[in-house]
């Protein structure tokens, strides 16, 4: 436990893009960043709380000649200044690198417990500075650590010195260091957070984007294809049996009727697809383009999740089969954890590697549902388009129509 310790304690946390390397935890990290070591920039990384904060150096005036020679008061005086020049400074040493705000921590600690060579055990008053440098700027990984060393430090002080005041500045030391030092991070943190809800809701906005174009796809991809087809058929009609041909067109105004519904219900997210109706539809579909359609006369229960996804399954698969197989015949048989589309069409070589966007959107669909999607075509040996579902269970095979 030792060695994971003394890590935490001397090497930086992990840094992201809310936790700057080369920043303080007190550095201002708005957009309109002025450059580094500049006035402007120490504006922003508010100079003027250390300038407020030096106000307590006047509580040491009344005691700049007390049982002191002129050496010591001229020491004493150029000790004070020296705290009212450095301790500033930290608005600036805040865009410095980890190592550089280091070295400027310990270097405020050294001179100020080096004025005990002028105020003796005294120095212990300015113990507070130091904490509150730490806390601006070290990470709070390792600023926690260092201001509790510090303030057992003072505590030591009062033990050697007995003078009870440098107990009273080591729990002052602490409590402000670490109430500073987690606040930033706590500061950090909601940042941190507010950026993580900005990203997640830009990406909803895209997942919602993506949804609805596949959805789009989904649907008029089916339905152009079912227009179509049908507005085909009932044109060789119009001339034999125009009676036939009637009823052509009303379907395809019926399907066009569909569709529009569709597309709205997709743009508000209601859109509900069942496998039965998606069963029907591409029985009328098939027959209309001319392919023989097996499709089951019985269904196992389905929840209606998994009959949305199959359902889905079958429209793309038969509008592809429409679309590009040239079959004669088009299989469909359905188990509880399975759907299966097969033709006897013409097939193409690398069609399990290059999916079109139909495909490719049902595949994420599956997956998303915990399953597989498995395309096999083969040229001359037909395409069968399979999603299987990852449940246990033996499934229950039904009834084909033949």
């Amino acid at each position: 436990m030792r060695r994971p310790f003394l890590n935490g304690l001397f090497r930086p946390a992990p840094f992201d893009d809310c936790d700057d390397p080369h920043r303080a935890p007190s550095a201002y990290r708005g957009p309109d960043m002025a450059r580094a070591w500049t006035w402007r920039r120490a504006r922003q990384n508010l100079i003027w709380v250390y300038f407020f904060g030096l106000v307590f150096l006047l509580l040491s005036v009344p005691g700049l000649t007390e049982n002191a020679s002129p050496a010591t008061i001229v020491g004493r005086v150029l000790s004070l200044v020296l705290i009212a020049v450095a301790y500033p400074f930290c608005a600036l040493m805040a865009d410095g690198s980890f190592t550089a705000r280091w070295i400027f921590v310990a270097g405020f600690a050294a001179m100020t417990v080096s004025t005990a060579l002028v105020w003796g055990w005294g120095f212990a008053n300015y113990g507070v500075y130091v904490a509150i440098v730490i806390a601006a700027l070290v990470p709070w990984r390792q600023s926690r650590f260092a201001i509790v060393g510090w303030g057992l430090f003072l505590v030591a002080v009062w033990l050697i010195g007995q003078d009870i005041g440098a107990l009273f500045i080591a729990v002052l030391a602490v409590g402000i260091g670490l109430a500073m030092g987690g606040g930033i991070e706590g500061g950090r943190i909601t940042y941190q957070l507010a950026q993580s809800q900005r990203r997640v809701s830009t990406l909803s906005v895209a997942a919602e984007r993506e949804r609805i174009g596949r959805d789009l796809h989904d649907i008029l991809g089916h339905s152009l294809t079912a227009i179509s087809i049908k507005s085909g058929l009932a044109a060789r009609l119009m001339e034999t049996d125009q009676a036939a041909a009637k009823a052509q067109i009303a379907e395809v105004e019926s399907i066009a009727r569909q569709a529009l519904a569709d597309v709205r219900a997709t743009a508000s997210g209601l859109t509900e697809i069942r496998l039965a109706t998606e069963l029907a539809s591409a029985r009328s579909v098939l027959l209309a383009a001319g392919v023989e359609a097996q499709v089951p006369s019985a269904l196992p229960a389905l929840t209606d999740e998994v009959s949305e996804l199959f359902g889905y399954v079958v429209r793309e698969a038969v509008t592809n089969v429409v679309r590009h197989a040239e079959a004669g015949l088009c299989r469909i048989t359905v188990t509880a954890t399975e759907v299966r589309v097969a033709d006897d069409g013409v097939g193409r070589a690398g069609a399990r590697g290059n999916r079109g966007n139909g495909l490719h959107g049902l595949s994420d669909r599956v997956a998303a549902a915990g399953g597989t999607l498995d395309i096999d075509s083969r040229p001359g040996a037909g395409t069968v388009i399979t999603a299987r579902l990852a449940t246990s269970g033996t499934p229950s095979t039904v009834q084909v129509a033949r």
